[in-house]
């Protein structure tokens, strides 16, 4: 390493890598200047848009040698990149990843190795591609007691809410989607809320220094979504998101992911599209809105290259780029404790007392309903209430009996109220 000279290695050349790897080739030497000396990959015959002679299928090509100074991965999926991030932290040497699943499940030992070895770690795209959220957050931020978090951080889910929004259904808006590249010919991971969950995981950690077990996280999709709800919520002034909230208030600390109605006046109503956005809210800096794109390889990949100049400048230091991680303040709370107030629409029979029954039920569980809306449809009708705040395990205790109910033809749709 010599004066503004750096040398690098990325591993993986997907979509993502190839995209990484190019901007690289194209950054301005007044910026900083690299040299990339090495690319991981599974097949080195298969035709690159770059020299070959760079290849290599050794992950100890890169890890024993001592001339390169920092490593890129982008290989996707938990192994064996994480075993690489170890050796490579564990040998001095700067890392930086796009990897959520990596930094999802081992991000404290990630960062206390590359603390322990005056080294480097960055991981920008991991949440929201090319929105720069982490590092205001590790270091604009760290400062701060943060409350709550709150994001949309899946583009893919957006995408289809959007569409859903404007007049599609569930099935073409997917669709569509895939036929954009916005979600994989099997989109579990964004319609149902995996994905969403492990960026949460990281914010936790990041935000709060909380690292919460992903079977803790509760976690719901989008796939039983219909457009009638997306008329309801138009008619009460409201759309419908998919986020990840997570909340450090003195109740205690709780992540989860699940689709919410929320009031078109707020800040993420007016994120549309693949856009992701990340609500950051604290005493002292009351609210703050990160948004912008949060998925593709040109926003994942600028992320990297913003990485790239942090880690350049931080190698000369001989230092990690990090302060110590925040301690978890809040004890964990269970998720049936965390209250919300819900949008509840039932199928009823169309007769009197029917109302009654249903608001005695919401009070032996101690529920109270905010308002109604009933509609008649010849010998049914279609009940639509709007709860105040209640825990969880009431609520649902509540929906449960109800639905047992003889005049209950259905509990059609149930979707939290974001406040």
């Amino acid at each position: 390493m010599e004066n503004n000279s750096y040398s690098v290695a990325v591993l993986g050349a997907g979509n993502i890598g190839s995209a990484v790897i190019t901007r690289l080739q194209e950054l301005d030497t007044d910026i900083v200047d690299i040299n990339l000396a090495k690319v991981l990959v599974s097949d080195i015959s298969k035709d690159r848009a770059f020299d070959k002679s760079l290849l290599t299928e050794e992950i100890k090509d890169i890890v024993d040698d001592d001339s390169i100074d920092l490593v890129i991965e982008v290989l996707g999926g938990v192994e064996p990149g994480k075993e690489y991030i170890k050796s490579l932290l564990s040998n001095g040497k700067a890392v930086i990843t796009a990897n959520k699943d990596i930094i999802a499940d081992c991000g404290n030992e990630l960062v206390q190795l590359a603390q322990e070895n005056n080294t480097c770690l960055y991981f920008e795209a991991a949440v929201a591609a090319g929105i720069p959220v982490l590092k205001p957050l590790i270091e604009s931020l760290r400062g701060e007691d943060l409350s709550r978090v709150t994001g949309i951080i899946n583009g893919t889910s957006n995408y289809i809410l959007t569409s859903m929004e404007e007049g599609s259904s569930y099935g073409d808006a997917l669709s569509t989607a895939q036929e954009l590249g916005y979600a994989e010919p099997d989109p579990t991971n964004d319609v149902e809320g995996i994905d969403a969950m492990y960026k949460a995981m990281i914010l936790s950690l990041i935000c709060f220094g909380a690292t919460p077990d992903k079977d803790k996280v509760h976690t719901e999709g989008i796939s039983k979504i219909t457009k009638e709800d997306f008329d309801w919520a138009s008619r009460l002034n409201k759309t419908i998101k998919l986020v990840a909230l997570i909340d450090n208030e003195g109740g205690g600390f709780n992540a989860r992911v699940h689709p919410v109605l929320i009031d078109i006046k707020h800040p993420l109503a007016a994120i549309r599209g693949a856009l992701n956005a990340v609500v950051v809210e604290g005493e002292n800096v009351n609210q703050l809105v990160f948004s912008g794109p949060g998925a593709g390889a040109a926003p994942t990949a600028s992320a990297v290259i913003g990485d790239v100049l942090s880690a350049c400048h931080q190698l000369s230091s001989n230092q990690s780029n990090w302060y110590p991680l925040r301690s978890q303040k809040n004890d964990n709370k269970n998720f049936d404790d965390v209250s919300s107030s819900w949008f509840i629409r039932l199928s009823v029979t169309d007769e009197p007392g029917v109302l009654a029954s249903i608001a005695g039920t919401f009070s032996e569980n101690n529920v109270s309903i905010e308002s109604v809306i009933q509609e008649g449809r010849g010998e049914q009708a279609e009940l639509v209430l709007v709860t105040h705040e209640a825990p969880e395990k009431d609520m649902q205790n509540s929906i449960k009996q109800i639905a047992s109910l003889d005049s209950v033809t259905s509990v059609t749709s149930t979707l939290r109220v974001y406040s």
